[in-house]
């Protein structure tokens, strides 16, 4: 059952432009002015409103709806499709190895996450002055800020390393001229907010008006994946106890159904950021829009249009590598990945589509707006349990624990973390038990079950060692040479953003 719960809000220095969202967008006047004591005499549906307006950077295109899945073209999955005039050159820059600062996919990834933020401290900061909130939905709100800021964060440390840390709402009189916070202290924040918004987020919502907000679960697993790319596996394992000891999740019978807009928000789907298609209060490419871009961009560039009126982009052509990288009979191929013979409503894919002979399929939405472009419903996944489980796996194999990683599994729902998500991709249990080997393996697992799915493939190959050696050989090993470390290891920070603010110096290595 599908929600959106997505509001928007500008903030600017002195006043606040909002335009709040429930359920099917009731939207509230774009003019209206929130002054200073908003929140005093806000009512209960315009402070939704205003907490719902958190939510709503994770949908723009500096974030989940674009800049987030080409982090997998970055990481050695494809290229950029469909380059006639000057198409994704950032992104083929940025997957080259020969971006520098002035990068706008760079850019974008830099700016997306600071909006986000803002509208979490302006909840924090002023949510208790409320006095027609209950106690226990202010609790609920200021979990979901600390869960937000905590995701928002998150992604911005993992690709910038040191970035200024923000949690408090900025005003006039606020130094804006921001210096860098050492990623360690950040770090450190970002496990704050997740055991935070843990301890004030419910583990499910009895409104279903609610779908799609963050839970405790997502809280935890969340947490979950910080201590992994901390390297502290014990804690890492604690967190992902408290998701299991929840029994809320679980794996879908069918891998499929988590990219089924019939099936959103489904008991695999700890987080996904939220889309719906026919809200005409946007332009397509509107940057506050609240369709998704994702089947239109990634859908083949062919003479049947499966897209909105514009047609298929074909932006992203996936690498033979990647898909010669499935193992025989792996179930997600055919729905991850078109491939010569795949059929589509009586048109079979043609090779000559793309520019390698693949393109992403795992997008592709048969309900997506007709009448306008880049309007796709389909939500986008942030958190899955199979990713939870692929996490368990490696956390227990790094402690010496291998067979309990192992343990063989009957079907998707009992065996251990690893087997569990195989056995339903169709694939035999792994049986080995060597450390060495099923770290390969476990990382292997992870690529092919996440693939395109916001970064992941990305994220993992810079966390797996210290100094960025494993992500090297495999970017040689399909001749990406220009990789180097540490620079590729981070991206650099926006020269108009240095330029602007002299604090934010040194870049980072490299750059």
């Amino acid at each position: 059952m599908k929600r959106t719960i997505i509001s928007t809000i500008s903030v600017v220095v002195l006043s606040t432009v909002l335009s709040g969202c429930m359920d099917k967008l009731e939207i509230l006047p774009n003019d209206q002015i929130i002054t200073e004591n908003f929140f005093e005499e806000g009512s209960p549906e315009e402070i939704e409103s205003g907490v719902n307006s958190m939510y709503q950077r994770l949908q723009s295109s500096y974030m989940y709806n674009l800049r987030m899945w080409t982090l997998d073209i970055v990481a050695g999955e494809g290229r950029v499709g469909n380059e006639a005039g000057g198409n994704g050159l950032e992104t083929t820059q940025l997957s080259n190895f020969t971006a520098t600062s002035d990068n706008s996919g760079a850019k974008e990834l830099w700016r997306g996450p600071w909006a986000g933020i803002s509208r979490t401290n302006w909840i924090l900061t002023n949510i208790d002055k409320s006095p027609k909130i209950s106690d226990a939905k202010k609790t609920q709100y200021k979990g979901e800020a600390h869960f937000l800021r905590g995701l928002y964060y998150f992604n911005l440390v993992r690709l910038f390393g040191d970035v200024p840390w923000i949690d408090k709402q900025q005003t006039a009189s606020d130094d804006l001229q921001v210096s860098r916070t050492s990623k360690d202290i950040v770090y450190q924040h970002i496990i704050d907010d997740f055991s935070d918004a843990a301890s004030m987020l419910p583990a499910v919502y009895e409104n279903t008006t609610d779908i799609g907000r963050a839970t405790k679960g997502a809280a935890f697993g969340l947490l979950a994946k910080v201590y992994l790319t901390l390297k502290r596996y014990n804690e890492t394992l604690v967190a992902i106890d408290s998701v299991m000891n929840l029994g809320v999740y679980s794996l879908n019978r069918k891998y499929e159904w988590n990219f089924s807009d019939l099936r959103e928000n489904g008991p695999e789907s700890l987080f996904e950021v939220q889309y719906e298609k026919d809200v005409t209060a946007y332009s397509e490419f509107d940057i506050l829009g609240q369709g998704g871009w994702h089947h239109e961009y990634m859908a083949p560039l062919a003479s049947i249009n499966i897209g909105g009126p514009w047609g298929n982009f074909g932006w992203f052509a996936v690498y033979p590598e990647f898909v010669e990288s499935y193992e025989p009979g792996d179930l997600r191929k055919s729905v991850s990945v078109w491939c010569e013979g795949d059929v589509y409503q009586g048109w079979s894919y043609d090779p000559t589509c793309s520019q390698t002979g693949h393109n992403v399929k795992k997008f592709l939405c048969e309900n997506i707006g007709v009448d306008r472009a880049m309007d796709s419903p389909l939500n986008f996944p942030v958190l899955r349990f199979a990713d939870v489980l692929l996490m368990q796996a490696e956390a227990l194999n790094e402690l010496g624990r291998s067979s309990e990683a192992a343990a063989l599994a009957s079907s998707e729902n009992d065996g251990g973390p690893l087997n569990r998500v195989r056995v339903r991709a169709g694939l035999p249990n792994v049986t080995t038990t060597d450390q060495v080997e099923l770290r390969e393996i476990i990382r292997h697992e992870r690529r092919m079950e996440l693939a395109f799915e916001g970064g992941h493939r990305w994220f993992d190959l810079v966390r797996y060692d210290n100094d960025g050696e494993y992500a090297k050989t495999f970017f040689q090993s399909i001749g990406k040479t220009n990789f180097t470390t540490p620079k590729h290891l981070l991206l650099p920070v926006p020269i108009d953003d240095i330029d602007a603010n002299p604090n934010l110096l040194p870049n980072n290595p490299g750059y």
